[in-house]
């Protein structure tokens, strides 16, 4: 599996998962490729997952709804770059 689809997958996931693992596998993710662009989406997918984990916290950025479409947002651009440098362009 690419990083790419890897990432893809965390996202497919978001609806469905509750579990402290989230913020395990993306911050799992930060030093796969040496791209400044890259590590800095997967360290704002890794805030957004704490939060996420977190209802109170997720509660004061408007809900876990919000939070998550930050995640997801975080983790699609970083998916993008990951194909990019991988060599399949978005």
């Amino acid at each position: 599996m690419t990083v790419e689809e890897r990432i893809r997958y965390l996202m497919s996931k978001l609806i469905v998962r509750d579990d402290a693992e989230l913020l395990h596998d993306v911050r799992g993710l930060v030093n796969i490729f040496d791209d400044n662009s890259y590590q800095e989406k997967i360290r704002d997918a890794a805030g957004w997952a704490e939060i996420y984990g977190d209802p109170q916290k997720a509660e004061a950025y408007g809900g876990r709804e919000a939070v998550r479409a930050r995640l997801s947002q975080d983790l699609g651009t970083a998916a993008d770059i990951a194909g990019t440098l991988q060599g399949n362009p978005p």
